[in-house]
């Protein structure tokens, strides 16, 4: 049931983004607009980032599911303006001390990471009232 809630809200939101499920975490295949989504995932700092770093003061009012598609389809909207480039979270885990916050950090302050939560956290601004519901549910 969670499943089918996950594809409804994800098409809601965007309805030309294909979705599957995975269970080796969740995230968009730029190739083929398709977001992978782990309904069952771990939190990666993921929640902590939002409310700590991005100042976002209602990280916790929405589930994780809810937060991971926002920012999955994020990726969709705000690709023409993020480049994506992987060899740079290399280059900065590198100069991480090892510790998980600073290795999280590194991955989540990327541009493309970054830029797709924001574009998840004003999606939430702009539709509360769904995100909420949706959160109910999904939790």
């Amino acid at each position: 049931m969670k499943r089918l809630f996950a594809l409804l809200f994800t098409k809601m939101v965007c309805s030309k983004i294909k979705i599957r499920f995975s269970n080796s975490g969740s995230y968009f295949d730029f190739n083929s607009d398709c977001i992978y989504l782990d309904p069952n995932e771990n939190d990666c700092g993921f929640l902590r980032h939002l409310s700590q770093v991005h100042k976002c003061g209602f990280s916790n009012d929405y589930s994780l599911l809810v937060w991971s598609i926002l920012h999955e389809i994020g990726h969709y909207y705000t690709l023409d303006f993020c480049e994506e480039d992987d060899s740079e979270i290399r280059i900065l885990l590198a100069f991480c001390d090892g510790s998980l916050t600073e290795i999280q950090n590194a991955y989540f302050n990327l541009e493309a990471e970054w830029e797709a939560t924001e574009w998840a956290i004003d999606f939430i601004i702009e539709h509360s009232k769904l995100c909420k519901l949706f959160s109910k549910i999904l939790k």
